[in-house]
Formats: structure tokens, C-alpha cells, sequence
């Protein structure tokens, strides 16, 4: 894969990572953050990199278990 779209699906993950912290919402937050989360987990396997692979698919894991909690509160 290109270098240029590595870096483009690094870029747009962050600004998506970022965006996630701009809303008051918690559902939205961290629904918002899971899509970021999940970019960077492409990103971890575009690049090969064990360690972004490894802490995104933790903190998807536990964005989706939050999301389940918050909409069984509802």
C-alpha cells in the first residue's frame, strides 16, 4: 500500500479520535471514538504495527462495552 494513503487513514483517524472528545453526548462520544478507534485498528494492519493493532482492539473493545451499558440504561 502507498505511504500517502497509510498517512491519510492516520490523519483521518486522529481528526475522528479528536472530534470524539468535542461532544457532550456519551453515546455520541464514544460512538464517535469506536469509529476512530476502528480507523486506527486499519491502520495498525496496514502498517503492521502489533502495538496500535493490540491497544485499539482494547479500546474497542471497551467502547463497545460502555455503548452496550449506556443503551441498556436507557
Amino acid at each position: 500500500m502507498d505511504i500517502s494513503t497509510l498517512e491519510i487513514v492516520g490523519w483521518i483517524a486522529t481528526f475522528v479520535v479528536i472530534g470524539s472528545f468535542l461532544v457532550n453526548d456519551m453515546l455520541k462520544l464514544r460512538s464517535i471514538n469506536l469509529m476512530g478507534a476502528t480507523l486506527w485498528l486499519i491502520y495498525g494492519i496496514i502498517a503492521s504495527s502489533y502495538s496500535i493493532i493490540f491497544l485499539n482492539v482494547v479500546v474497542m473493545s471497551i467502547q463497545i462495552f460502555k455503548i452496550n451499558q449506556l443503551l441498556k440504561n436507557k
